[in-house]
């Protein structure tokens, strides 16, 4: 059954995890370009925010069609509380997804080009969101609004649909959360943050550091282990319910991560970094 937390908890957590997207969205205002930004990590990081909430609406809407329902990840019936962990799942999905439309349509740099041209890879990373789409959101969302008369198909596509999910896609998901990392570093290393050829902002990875490792703390306490708290269930746990947190400690470590080489490679202070540019660029 899933854990109590308390609503007023959830919905700080929404808040502070919309205050995260902020300083980064800023830049991307002020700057008019996604320079710095590599298009693979924000492209992992949106598939994480996918699978999420691709799965959280699948436990809150689709499962809770066919009988009993479940008891783990949600209510059942699902409560005011299940209700907001899928809008937490949305709002970040949606955040991350106007990250994903900026650094696609705004200008970049590379190695190889000229400032103020459009990264070559847009056909490529948006052909590869789209095809998880297809796997992911995609199907829960038609399910949920046209949803099989055929009581036993329908129930043979939910579970085919849980089972490869959380046994197989979810895994990788989080693998390319963690391998994120490695396409930002060289962005990092090659454009360096605040400076005017970045518009990464240290201060967006710096708090997002901190609330998503929050975040994966208490979504460790909204579920409890199905069967009981026993260790023999680990696997179990992550598969159904256990894959949030460990995603969102999975992005956390990937911002510490990236944050540390900004740091070490800038050698200097977050304020420095991010107003000295933005006041070049407006005079």
């Amino acid at each position: 059954m899933a854990a109590s937390l308390p609503n007023w908890i959830r919905i700080l957590l929404l808040i502070l995890s919309l205050i995260s997207f902020i300083p980064q969205l800023r830049e991307f205002w002020l700057r008019r370009n996604a320079c710095g930004i590599s298009p693979y990590y924000v492209l992992f990081q949106l598939i994480g925010a996918t699978e999420l909430f691709a799965l959280a609406f699948y436990y809150v809407v689709n499962s809770v069609q066919t009988p009993p329902g479940p008891d783990f990840f949600t209510y059942n019936p699902p409560q005011l509380g299940d209700y907001l962990n899928l809008v937490q799942m949305a709002l970040v999905w949606v955040l991350w997804l106007i990250v994903f439309a900026a650094v696609l349509l705004l200008p970049s740099e590379s190695r190889d080009r000229a400032p103020g041209v459009r990264n070559s890879t847009v056909p490529t990373v948006l052909s590869i969101y789209l095809a998880f789409l297809l796997i992911s959101l995609i199907p829960v969302v038609v399910d949920a609004a046209w949803p099989s008369q055929d009581a036993s198909s329908h129930e043979w596509a939910l579970a085919l649909f849980h089972g490869v999910h959380t046994m197989l896609i979810n895994p990788i998901v989080t693998i390319l959360i963690l391998a994120s990392f490695f396409s930002q570093r060289a962005e990092i290393l090659q454009h360096p943050p605040g400076t005017a050829s970045s518009s990464l902002s240290l201060v967006g990875l710096a708090v997002q550091v901190v609330v998503f490792a929050v975040l994966a703390l208490a979504w460790a306490w909204r579920f409890v282990f199905p069967g009981g708290a026993s260790v023999g269930y680990g696997m179990t746990w992550y598969q159904l319910v256990g894959f949030v947190a460990v995603d969102h400690i999975a992005f956390a470590l990937v911002q510490a991560a990236l944050l540390a080489v900004a740091v070490l490679h800038c050698g200097q202070s977050f304020t420095g970094g991010e107003t000295e540019p933005l006041l070049d660029n407006r005079n």
